[in-house]
């Protein structure tokens, strides 16, 4: 494959405009922004080890009618599959004559060669549309995080909220409520301009051509992590050991946390749900802050419920609808008070 292919980068609802000022950052073109993602030009190996905010990235191959199984099979079959060494189906539909997946996964797993690569066949008002994974596992798995704490947060999902909160190296960022580190690790690797996906691999590399991806310019942030539970702060400095990056983590209540700056953003997902025994006690600490030493900082809160944003005692300027563990939540972007 001598000229990079379009690409498919996926992520959630809502955030595709994230995705698409990402993919700008690297300096892929050809994007154009659709539902769930962005199509771009580019190398699937490059864009899988630099893309922060991406859930996969996926190679269309073919598109075509398909109202009953002859469609279907027909239009597999004009696909060179070679390259791919193999692949399994995975199959959803609406809206479409051929509705039975398993049926579509069963007759494209006998027409085509078997193998690891997922295969994602998306049916929708009788088009098909047959996409190769060039990622593997979700790219939420970056290689570091081996330990966890309650709850913990998807680093893609991390790394969108950066984002959704205007954060980027060289601002202060403190995160009160760290947990095993998820905010500030993911922080921390941008500001060493390291990329995301180095620690792993990608189910590309079985037929796409190896290359080296450069890192960027480090640049001195401040990035500080707190958490009242000493196993979460173990766990916090042992991923970020594994990420490779240096960060300030220490044992303490959100009410012992101090600035470590005049202005920063300050991040949380703090308790909600069954993760705290005083959930109005733990969020009251985290307003205290917000009025207090924070008082010059934007936040960027995760917020189950408003019963629970009011006690942060600032009203949000912006309200971004997420999911994160299953659960609706609200992000709050909270100016400086």
């Amino acid at each position: 494959m001598s000229k990079p292919p379009i690409l498919f980068a996926t992520c959630p609802p809502g955030l595709e405009g994230v995705l698409d000022a990402e993919l700008a950052r690297h300096g892929f073109r050809s994007r154009e922004i659709k539902p769930g993602g962005v199509h771009f030009r580019g190398s699937p190996l490059r864009a899988n080890r630099l893309l922060a905010t991406a859930s996969r990235v996926l190679l269309p191959v073919a598109r075509f009618k398909a109202t009953d199984f002859d469609d279907l099979v027909a239009g597999a079959s004009a696909v060179d599959w070679s390259p791919y060494g193999g692949v399994t189906p995975k199959v959803s539909a609406a809206r479409s004559r051929l509705f039975h997946t398993g049926a579509v996964a069963e007759r494209l797993g006998a027409l085509l060669p078997a193998g690891d690569t997922a295969l994602y066949c998306r049916l929708m008002h009788d088009r098909c549309t047959l996409q190769i994974d060039t990622s593997g596992e979700h790219l939420h798995k970056r290689g570091w995080r081996t330990e966890t704490g309650q709850a913990p947060l998807r680093e893609t999902l991390a790394a969108q909220i950066l984002a959704l909160a205007g954060w980027e190296p060289g601002v202060p960022l403190v995160d009160p409520c760290c947990g095993s580190g998820t905010f500030i690790i993911e922080a921390a690797v941008q500001a060493a301009g390291l990329a995301p996906g180095r620690l792993r691999s990608f189910a590309c590399e079985r037929w796409w051509r190896s290359e080296l991806v450069p890192t960027g310019d480090a640049v001195p942030t401040i990035l500080r992590g707190s958490d009242r539970s000493k196993a979460a702060v173990a766990a916090a400095r042992h991923n970020a050991e594994r990420a490779g990056v240096a960060v300030d983590l220490q044992v303490a209540s959100a009410r012992q946390v101090e600035a470590p700056a005049p202005t920063g953003l300050l991040v949380a997902n703090p308790p909600y749900g069954r993760r705290a025994e005083d959930l109005a006690t733990a969020w009251d600490e985290l307003g205290a802050l917000l009025a207090g030493p924070f008082a010059g900082w934007k936040a960027a809160i995760l917020s189950p419920e408003r019963g629970l944003a009011r006690r942060l005692r600032r009203e949000p300027e912006t309200r971004y609808h997420l999911r994160n563990g299953g659960l609706n939540v609200d992000l709050l972007i909270l100016p400086p008070a």
